[in-house]
C-alpha cells in the first residue's frame, strides 16, 4: 500500500518537472519624448510579486530604459522621437530556469511632442562662464533713467540686476520664465507686498485711455530688429483678452501665479553674443506716479527721460543652463550645451536629444579649422574620418576628380600644399562599410586671398588694426563703432558716430557725443537723451542738481542760476524793489480796481458766446460734418513724417472716397500675423451684398506701427486710383476699404484663400517637391508683372519676398505688404515722434528691413529703386526654387548690415540651389548685379521666366499668362 502510493507520487513529480515553453503576452504603450529619465512608463506585476526578476532581452541597444525592483518599464535616457520613434521590447518575466518564467512584448510608441526637442540656436549662444559666482544670473541687465518728480528734482538712477536681490525668495519664486527656441525671452514678474503693488496699481491707472496696458518699448540702437517690452498686466475678470495675450508668452503664467492680480511681462529677444543697449520709449504719464516709501523726500514721479537698458551676456557655469543657470544640461560626448534652453550641439558621430545615441556616417573637417586661417599659398589638411562603422573602403575624391582610396581604416588625411583659389573644393569623403553601405560627405573650402592681417592686391601690406578690428584684404581695416583712420588709430570727429563714423550726433546744447555709441554727455543746465530738455523750474547747474535762489517770480537760469528780475524788482535773487515802484505801488492798486469793475461784465459775454460756439461745434461733430476731415488730416500728418512725395501723389480726399464704417464690418477669425499688424477674415457689407475680405489692423498701438499702416494705405490707394490700373487683371492685392476711427483703423483687401507663397512652398517640399518648381514659376511670373506696375507707377515695395506674395482662390499671386513701401522720389526717410528732428540731422531711417532680402546699395546707402526690387525679386525666385529655405550667405545666419554689404562686395551671392537649371539660376544671378542698372527690367523678367518654365515642361504650350 505504501510502495504504491510512493510511486504515484514520484510519478506526479516527473510530470511537472518536464520543461514547459514560456507562456508569452503583448502589450503596447505610449509615452511622450519629452518624459524625463525616472518616468515610469509601465507595470509588468502587482507588488506581492516584486521579488521576481525581469530582464530587458532585446528591442533596446541604446538603453532608453530599464525595470525597477517591482519589474516596472522606467525612462532611463532622454527619449527623441526624430531618431527613434518605436521600441519593441522582449522582456523575460522570472528566472529562465523555472518552468513559470514568460516573455512579455512591450510595443512602446513615443509621441511627438511640438517643439521638443529644444533647438541649438547659434544666434543667441552664450558663451561658457568658467569663474564667477553659482547664483549669477544668464545674462545681466542694467536699467537707467533720468526722472523729474513734482518736487522739482531731477533723479539719475541706475541699477545693474546680475544676481537675485538679498530679500528675493527663490525657493519661492514669483516669476516664471520661458525661453523658446528663436532666443525669445519672456519673464512674468508677480507684483507682491504692498509698495510694489501700490506703485504697479499706479502706472496701470497712469496709462493714457487709447493704451490696453501699460507698455515700455525698447529697440537696439545697433539693430533696430531687436526689441524689449515691459508690459503691466491686470487680472481683471472682464478682460479676459489681456490674460489670453499675456498666456501666449507665458503659457504656464496663471499655474504658477495662481493669486497674482499684477503682473509684469518683460519680452525680448537676445540674439547677439556682447553687450546690447535698448533705447527705451517710456510712455508719457497721464498722472504722478508716486513711490511710498520714498514720497517724502522725492514727491511723485512726473516724467521718465532717456530711459534705456543694457543687456550684457555673464553665462552659465559648465554643464548649466537657463536664465538662472540652476538646471543641469544633459549633453554627453563632448556636446556644447546651449545657455538658454540646455540644446545640445552634438559633435560628430552621435545624435539624440543627449548626443548618447551613435550615428554612423563620415564627417570632413580641415586644419586649420578656422576658415580665415584659409588664405592662398597656405597648407591646408582634409580629414575623413568615420564613425560607429565596419569599413570596408575610405576614399576622398579630390576636385580634379582623382580619389585618394584607404582599405581597413577609419581615418584619411590628405594635405594640399600652397593651396589656390581652384582648390577650393568639392572635397568628397566616401566610405563603404561590410554591408554594402555607402556614407558620404562634402566639404567645400572658403579660401581668402590673403593671410591674416595682410592686405592689398597682392597681399604685401600690413593692416595692424587697432582697438580689435578685424583686416579685409581689399578693405583693410574694419573699425569698430567709434573709430576711423587706415588702423583705427584715431577717434570719430567731434559731431560724428558709430561704424565708420557715418552718424551724426543729435547732441543738442554744447553736449559732447560719445564715438561709439552717440550719448549724449550734457552740459549745466540739460538732461534727458539728446540734452534737449532744460532744468525744471527753480533748478539749474550740471545735472540739475543745483537749487535756485530766485524770488518773487523771477526767471532762473537753467545754466548758471542767475536771476531775470521782473518788473518792479532788483537784485542778485530779485529780492528788493524799486524806490519809484513803492510811490507808484498805490495808484496803480486804484487803477487795477477800476479796470476789473469794467471787464468783469465783458467776461460775462464771451463767456456765453464760447459755451453756444461749443454745443454748435459737437452738435455739428455729431452730424458727422467734420469726421471725414479730421480723420484725412490725421492721416496725413502721419504721411508727412514718413515721405513728404508719397502725400504728393494721393489725391486731397483719397481718406474720405475709400472710407467706410466699422459697423460694415463683421470679424471672424485671426488668419495672419507680422511685426506691425495682424490680419483677420471679416464679412464686408457692400450694396451688392456681403463679402470676404482681409481686415489688416495695427498689431500694437504705437506710432511706428500706425506709421506703417498709413503708409500701406496711401500706396495702395495710390495705385488703384490711377488711371490705368485695372483691378481684375493687377497683380497687386486688390484695396476694397479704408476703417479711420478712432478705436478702430483697418485695411480692408481681397481675402486670399490659399495664404502666402512662403506657406505653399513648405508645404510642397514635405511632398515630392521637384514636380512642384515648374508650376510655381508662374507664381513668379505673377510678380514680375504686378513690379512692372510699380515700375509705371514710380512707387518700390522694398520687400520683394515669398511671405509678401499671397495666393487667391483662383491661384493668383499677389504682392502684398506694402507697409515697408515708399515713394522712389522721396530723398529723406523720417521716423516717427519726438525722434523726427533727430533723424532730419543723422539722416536715419527707423524701420526695420529684411538683410537678406535687400540689394548692395541699399544696405550701403539706404537707396531704394525699382532696380533693388529687382534685386528682392531674385531672391524670391531662389526662395521658390529652394522651396521656401531661407537665404544665407556664406552660412551666416545673422549678418549685421556692414558685413553682409562687404560679403555681397566681395561678389558673393547666394549658392545655386540643387534642384535649380542653370537657365533659371542665371535669371536670379541677372538680378543681383552690383551696378542697378545693368540688372534687368520686370518685363524682360517675365519673358525669360516663361522661357525657362517651357523648358522645364516641354510637352506643355505656356501662352502668356492672364492674372484671373
Amino acid at each position: 500500500m505504501s510502495v504504491n502510493y510512493l510511486r504515484r507520487l514520484l510519478l506526479l513529480l516527473g510530470v511537472y518537472s518536464l520543461p514547459c515553453p514560456a507562456s508569452e503576452d503583448r502589450r503596447s504603450v505610449s509615452v511622450p519624448e519629452n518624459a524625463k529619465p525616472g518616468t515610469e512608463v509601465l507595470s509588468l506585476l502587482g507588488i506581492e510579486k516584486a521579488e521576481l526578476p525581469c530582464v530587458i532581452v532585446e528591442g533596446d541597444p541604446y538603453r532608453r530604459f530599464y525595470l525597477s525592483t517591482n519589474c516596472t518599464i522606467v525612462v532611463g535616457r532622454a527619449l527623441d522621437w526624430s531618431v527613434q520613434s518605436e521600441y519593441l521590447l522582449k522582456i523575460r518575466v522570472g528566472q529562465f530556469k523555472y518552468p513559470s518564467h514568460r516573455v512579455v512584448s512591450i510595443h512602446v510608441h513615443v509621441k511627438n511632442v511640438p517643439g521638443y526637442p529644444p533647438v541649438y540656436n547659434d544666434m543667441c549662444e552664450i558663451p561658457t562662464r568658467a569663474l564667477g559666482d553659482s547664483d549669477e544670473f544668464l545674462l545681466s541687465l542694467s536699467i537707467s533713467a533720468q526722472v523729474e518728480t513734482t518736487v522739482g528734482d531731477v533723479l539719475f538712477a541706475e541699477r545693474t540686476f546680475s544676481r537675485p536681490l538679498d530679500h528675493w525668495n527663490m525657493d519661492n519664486p514669483t516669476f516664471v520664465i520661458n525661453m523658446d527656441n528663436n532666443c525669445q525671452l519672456h519673464i512674468a514678474l508677480e507684483v507682491r507686498g504692498l509698495t510694489d503693488t501700490a506703485v504697479a496699481a499706479e502706472l496701470s491707472l497712469a496709462k493714457h485711455h487709447d493704451q490696453d496696458t501699460f507698455k515700455v518699448s525698447c529697440y537696439a540702437e545697433s539693430n533696430h530688429t531687436s526689441e524689449l517690452f515691459i508690459e503691466l498686466y491686470h487680472d481683471d475678470d472682464d478682460d479676459k483678452d489681456k490674460l489670453h495675450h499675456l498666456k501666449q508668452y507665458v503659457p504656464q503664467v496663471m499655474a504658477k501665479l495662481k493669486k497674482a492680480r499684477l503682473i509684469y511681462l518683460v519680452s525680448f529677444a537676445f540674439p547677439t553674443k556682447t553687450a546690447t543697449r535698448y533705447k527705451c520709449d517710456f510712455p508719457s504719464l497721464r498722472n504722478p506716479v508716486r513711490f511710498r516709501k520714498h514720497r517724502d523726500s522725492i514727491g511723485a514721479i512726473k516724467n521718465v527721460e532717456a530711459a534705456a537698458v543694457v543687456l550684457a551676456p555673464i553665462g552659465c557655469p559648465p554643464s548649466r543652463y537657463g536664465f538662472l543657470c540652476d538646471k543641469s544640461c544633459i549633453c554627453e560626448n563632448g556636446a556644447r550645451c546651449h545657455g538658454f534652453n540646455g540644446a545640445c550641439k552634438c559633435t560628430h558621430g552621435w545624435q539624440g536629444v543627449a548626443c548618447d545615441i551613435p550615428k554612423a556616417g563620415v564627417s570632413a573637417t580641415t586644419t586649420p579649422s578656422d576658415p580665415a586661417d584659409i588664405y592662398i599659398s597656405t597648407n591646408v589638411t582634409i580629414h575623413c574620418k568615420t564613425h560607429h562603422l565596419n569599413v570596408t573602403t575610405l576614399t576622398l575624391r579630390l576636385p580634379n576628380g582623382s580619389e585618394i582610396v584607404s582599405n581597413v581604416t577609419t581615418q584619411l588625411d590628405q594635405t594640399v600644399s600652397n593651396i589656390e583659389s581652384e582648390d577650393k573644393g568639392p572635397y568628397i569623403c566616401q566610405v563603404l562599410d561590410t554591408h554594402g553601405n555607402v556614407f558620404n560627405v562634402t566639404i567645400v573650402l572658403d579660401i581668402a586671398k590673403c593671410p591674416p592681417n595682410r592686405k592689398g592686391d597682392l597681399c604685401d601690406e600690413t593692416c595692424d588694426c587697432l582697438h580689435g578690428a578685424p583686416c579685409d584684404w581689399q578693405a583693410g581695416c574694419v573699425c569698430p563703432p567709434g573709430w576711423t583712420g587706415t588702423r583705427c588709430q584715431t577717434t570719430c570727429p567731434d559731431g560724428t558716430h558709430g561704424e565708420r563714423c557715418t552718424k551724426k550726433c543729435c547732441c543738442q546744447n554744447g553736449a559732447s557725443c560719445t564715438p561709439s555709441d552717440g550719448m549724449c554727455t550734457c552740459k549745466a543746465g540739460w538732461y534727458g537723451s539728446d540734452c534737449t530738455v532744460p532744468c525744471p523750474r527753480y533748478r539749474y547747474g550740471l545735472k540739475c542738481q543745483e537749487t535756485c535762489t530766485c524770488k518773487n517770480n523771477a526767471t532762473c537760469d537753467n545754466v548758471d542760476g542767475s536771476c531775470t528780475c521782473a518788473v518792479p524788482w532788483k537784485g542778485t535773487d530779485c529780492g528788493e524793489l524799486h524806490a519809484s515802484s513803492q510811490q507808484g505801488a498805490v495808484q496803480q492798486a486804484n487803477g487795477w480796481k477800476l479796470l476789473v469793475e469794467i471787464l468783469v461784465p465783458l467776461a460775462s459775454v464771451i463767456v456765453l458766446v464760447v459755451c453756444v460756439a461749443t454745443i454748435l461745434y459737437k452738435k455739428r461733430l455729431l452730424c458727422g460734418v467734420a469726421a471725414g476731415a479730421d480723420g484725412e488730416t490725421e492721416a496725413l500728418l502721419e504721411l508727412q513724417q514718413v515721405e513728404a512725395g508719397l502725400t504728393q501723389t494721393v489725391q486731397p480726399g483719397w481718406l474720405s472716397r475709400w472710407e467706410t464704417t466699422s459697423r460694415h464690418l463683421s470679424l471672424g477669425h485671426l488668419v495672419g500675423m507680422g511685426m506691425f499688424g495682424h490680419v483677420i477674415q471679416a464679412k464686408l457689407k457692400t450694396p451688392a451684398g456681403e463679402i470676404t475680405v482681409a481686415a489688416k489692423a495695427v498689431r500694437r498701438k504705437d506710432t511706428q506701427c500706425y506709421r506703417n499702416f498709413y503708409r500701406e494705405a496711401a500706396i495702395l490707394v495710390a495705385i488703384h486710383e490711377d488711371q490705368n490700373h485695372e483691378n481684375l487683371r493687377s497683380n497687386i492685392i486688390q484695396l476694397l476699404g479704408l476703417v479711420n476711427e478712432t478705436s478702430q483703423k483697418y485695411i480692408l483687401m481681397e481675402y486670399a484663400s490659399k495664404g502666402n507663397l512662403l506657406l505653399l512652398l513648405r508645404q510642397a517640399r514635405r511632398q515630392n517637391g521637384t514636380i512642384f518648381l515648374p508650376y510655381n514659376l508662374r507664381y513668379a511670373v505673377h510678380i514680375s508683372r504686378a513690379l512692372q506696375e510699380l515700375q509705371r507707377l514710380a512707387l518700390t515695395h522694398c520687400d520683394v519676398a515669398a511671405r509678401n506674395v499671397l495666393i487667391t482662390a483662383d491661384d493668383v499671386a499677389k504682392l502684398a505688404d506694402f507697409g515697408l513701401a515708399r515713394d522712389v522720389y522721396a530723398t529723406v526717410q523720417y521716423v516717427t515722434g519726438h525722434k523726427r528732428e533727430r533723424a532730419k540731422r543723422e539722416n536715419l531711417d527707423d524701420e526695420v528691413f529684411p538683410l537678406n532680402w535687400m540689394s548692395l546699395e541699399s544696405l550701403e546707402t539706404g537707396e531704394y529703386t525699382c532696380q533693388s526690387d529687382v534685386w528682392s525679386f531674385g531672391v524670391l525666385l531662389w526662395e521658390i526654387a529652394t522651396l521656401g529655405r531661407e537665404p544665407r550667405y556664406d552660412g551666416n545666419n545673422n549678418p549685421s548690415c556692414l558685413q553682409l554689404a562687404r560679403t555681397l562686395r566681395r561678389g558673393v551671392r547666394l549658392r545655386r540651389p540643387p534642384e535649380c537649371s542653370g537657365e533659371m539660376y542665371d535669371v536670379m544671378s541677372s538680378c543681383w548685379q552690383e551696378q542697378p542698372s545693368e540688372r534687368p527690367d520686370p518685363d524682360v523678367l517675365e519673358k525669360r521666366l516663361l522661357q525657362v518654365r517651357n523648358t522645364m515642361i516641354p510637352c506643355l504650350s505656356i501662352e502668356r499668362e492672364t492674372t484671373v
